[in-house]
Parts: C-alpha cells; structure tokens; sequence
C-alpha cells in the first residue's frame, strides 16, 4: 500500500501547476460522475425479515419452508437465502443482497414469491393475502454499531497520524434528531439499516486533509435533507473514508454511495483540477 502523502506536501504540489495552467485546464476537464452500477463493490450486505402471516392465521404448509426452498424461490432476483425460520404464523429469515438491491424491494419480492409458494400449497386459486402488510427488518452482520464507531475514532492511531502536531485526519459524529428518524422511517415496517462505508482516493493519493474532510462531511450533511440517508459518522485520512450510515429502505447502499461519493468530487473540484484528476475516488 502507498504510503499517503501529508496534505501540505499535496497543496504544494498541486500549487506548482496552478500558477499557468488553471484556467484553461479548468474550461476543458469535467469530473468524472458516477453512476451506481458503474461501481465495483467488495461487500457483504444481509437483511433479517420477519413477517407475521395474514391476521395471525395459521398457515399449515409454512412450517414445511426451508432455506433451500426459499432460495430457490429467490433465485431469479439475485436474491440469496442464507437462513430460514418458519412456524404456522411466522417468517424469519436472513438474505444477502447486491448493492443495487434496495430493503423495500427485497420485501416486496420475497413477501410475493413466498405468498405465491403458499397459495400454490394451500391449492388456492383466486388471490389472498398469506403475509401481514407490516415486516421487520434490519441489516445484520458480525460487527455491531459500537465497535465500527469506536474503529472510526481510531483511525488516527491506526494510520500513525496521532503523533503530528496537526493530523491531517478529520472524524465527525452526529446524533439523529427526531426528523432525521422520521425521514429514514417507512410507514408500514419497522426497518433499521445501517451501513459502514469505505472510500479510497483514486490511485490511492493522499490529497484529504483535515480542511477538504470537514467541507465534505458538511456537504454530505447538507444534502441528506433532500435524501433518505443519515450521515452518522466520517472518518477522513488522505487516502480514504470511513462512513457510517443510516437509509430509508427505499434507497440502495450503491444510490447512496454514489451520491457520497459524486458529492465529495464537487467539494474539492478546485483540489483536484489543480491535480490535474478527473476523479476523487
């Protein structure tokens, strides 16, 4: 891994070839944009659901779902069932989706082809509803909150920037206030998604300081208004991002980091036509 570079090392550097060049290098470069299926992910991205059936009435055939009938079922959607729990009047079960998968419409596909899988059992030919309008669900992993928030708090020391005199590091937390909980709330479901997001800079460049992180955390806080996400948490080093996030289920983890990601290249567009790089990330 490349060692980062000190923000003041870059600002000289980058001031090196603004002196001539930019003006006209400014009225020909446009930033890269990006798009949410243009981007590589390494992830891991799993929902628990839970549904009661219609009115509490009990089901015979459910108890008789097993993973590998729901995955199967699944299976045209991309959709992976890693555990299933049934019982006459409840579904539980874990399922790992793509970034481009949003929660909502993974309920909604999952609530329809178990309900189609139901009526086929019970020999049913006309359509009635099998699962209750309302679910629960949450993303779900072998990291809690807690310690993902106390790593964010610890990338100072991890990446031996503590030592400086002024760490070019920026970790900003926010606490949800009760319009941000209602904005990320559905009105039918109980959902909690919460996500830990990494960015790298481009070729792995040092060029985030303490200043451009502080601009970008405010921007990002600026704009969750007009979108169904939280900003929680942000820690900056010169060469990537920590973010911890809160969504609406309505809005994909890929929507919401491109939105983060194309955000933060407009705060610092100055930065990088300076640098003569069309992309931040």
């Amino acid at each position: 891994m490349p060692r980062a570079c000190p923000v003041e090392c870059s600002r000289s550097l980058l001031d090196r070839h603004a002196s001539n060049h930019l003006i006209s290098h400014s009225s020909q470069m446009r930033l890269f944009k990006y798009q949410p299926h243009e981007i590589r992910f390494a992830f891991c991205y799993r929902v628990y659901f839970s549904w009661q059936t219609h009115r509490r009435l009990a089901l015979s055939p459910l108890p008789a779902l097993r993973r590998a009938t729901l995955d199967d079922l699944l299976q045209p959607y991309n959709i992976r069932a890693l555990e299933c729990v049934t019982s006459t009047t409840e579904l539980r079960c874990i399922v790992s989706l793509t970034p481009a998968e949003t929660i909502s419409t993974c309920a909604s596909k999952l609530k329809g082809r178990v309900s189609k899988w139901l009526r086929d059992e019970l020999e049913h030919t006309e359509p009635q509803p099998m699962l209750s309008k309302g679910y629960f669900a949450s993303t779900t992993g072998k990291t809690r909150s807690k310690v993902v928030e106390r790593y964010l708090s610890l990338q100072a020391e991890h990446h031996g920037y503590s030592r400086r005199i002024l760490p070019p590091i920026f970790v900003g937390e926010y606490r949800l206030s009760d319009r941000d909980e209602t904005r990320i709330s559905p009105k039918h479901a109980i959902v909690i998604a919460k996500f830990h997001l990494v960015f790298s800079t481009t070729g792995r460049r040092g060029i985030i300081g303490s200043s451009q992180g502080r601009r970008i955390a405010e921007e990002w806080r600026n704009i969750q208004q007009e979108f169904r996400f939280v900003v929680v948490k942000v820690s900056f080093v010169p060469d990537h991002v920590h973010v911890a996030l809160r969504t609406h289920p309505s809005m994909s983890p890929a929507a919401a980091v491109a939105t983060l990601m194309n955000t933060a290249q407009q705060v610092m567009q100055q930065e990088l036509i300076q640098a003569r790089v069309d992309r931040l990330w």
